[in-house]
């Protein structure tokens, strides 16, 4: 039998533990759009390049890169504030799927490697949203 005080314990961890990874994504996600943003343009002209070699067409990629920057960029001021998790998650999966495709298109399998990682972490959180307790949508509480 275990005490109250150590389940409590458990519990509180996990919820710190949830928000760690939780803003870190966050981090990472609106970091990668703060840093395009100032080269939105070559960025999107690049990745339109990139795919030359593909069957989707230029234009689709150029505003495919603007819609990959303003998407991490909301998704990475969400999870940070710890607003809307359940949807900024949802949306960041689809995100990654989207660049995998991209990837895999371009035969760049250890890239995919990458984003797989970052999808375990997406639905990990995802799997354990009853600890997302410090943030926005339950008023920074650690309180059920």
């Amino acid at each position: 039998m275990t005490d109250p005080q150590s389940e409590k314990n458990i519990s509180t961890d996990r919820q710190m533990g949830f928000a760690l990874l939780r803003i870190m994504l966050g981090i990472n996600m609106l970091g990668r759009s703060l840093v395009r943003i100032p080269q939105l343009d070559s960025f999107a002209a690049g990745m339109a390049d990139n795919f030359a070699d593909t069957f989707l067409p230029g234009s689709f990629v150029y505003i495919y890169a603007f819609i990959i920057v303003l998407t991490e960029a909301v998704i990475g001021a969400l999870l940070i504030l710890g607003w809307k998790t359940r949807w900024a998650l949802l949306t960041m999966g689809i995100l990654l799927i989207t660049l995998a495709f991209g990837q895999i298109l371009q035969q760049n399998f250890g890239t995919v490697a990458n984003i797989l990682i970052y999808a375990i972490a997406v639905s990990f959180l995802l799997f354990n949203t009853k600890y997302d307790h410090f943030g926005v949508d339950r008023g920074f509480s650690l309180k059920r």
